[in-house]
């Protein structure tokens, strides 16, 4: 794709009309390759496709997740300690599996949680200095609901700067 709008160039599309899950958890459609030095020029737009309605009571997430290369199989949570001296930029870093960078997190005791189609659900910058640090190059979302909200759906984009 190379639809240039309000100064960004969409790179790869990450779901189209991706339906949300019913109770689980499922990745986004796509998976996207980002590189390396990107000077912070990589952001990952989500839009209601349709109208979306999360319940009070009702937990729902948008959660980034890193990979090495581009299978599932590479998948941790993009996420690091840096090395026990110095904590310099791009110094090395663990991977920590128990943590989490969420565009969205509403647990169940948030009120009711509503957009209308079209709307701008989330906007993620692409870590560029922690994927690096991490050896990562590819991008992908994960959505989690612990209701069926399998009729509702989304649509994700990775933009660059132009």
């Amino acid at each position: 794709m190379s639809d240039a709008r309000y100064g960004y160039t969409i790179i790869k599309e990450l779901s189209d009309a991706q339906a949300l899950p019913n109770a689980t958890t499922v990745d986004s459609t796509n998976m996207a390759y980002v590189g390396k030095g990107t000077n912070y020029g990589q952001v990952i737009y989500v839009f209601a496709n349709t109208d979306i309605t999360i319940a009070t009571g009702q937990a729902f997430s948008i959660e980034l997740e890193s990979y090495s290369s581009d299978t599932a199989a590479s998948a941790i949570a993009p996420f690091s300690v840096d090395n026990e001296g110095g904590k310099v930029a791009y110094g090395g870093g663990t991977a920590e599996t128990n943590a989490h960078i969420y565009a969205l997190h509403k647990t169940i005791a948030d009120g009711e949680l509503a957009f209308s189609a079209g709307d701008l659900i989330a906007e993620i910058p692409i870590p560029e200095k922690l994927l690096d640090a991490l050896g990562h190059t590819y991008v992908q979302l994960k959505y989690t609901t612990d209701a069926d909200e399998s009729s509702e759906k989304v649509d994700a984009v990775l933009c660059a700067a132009v």
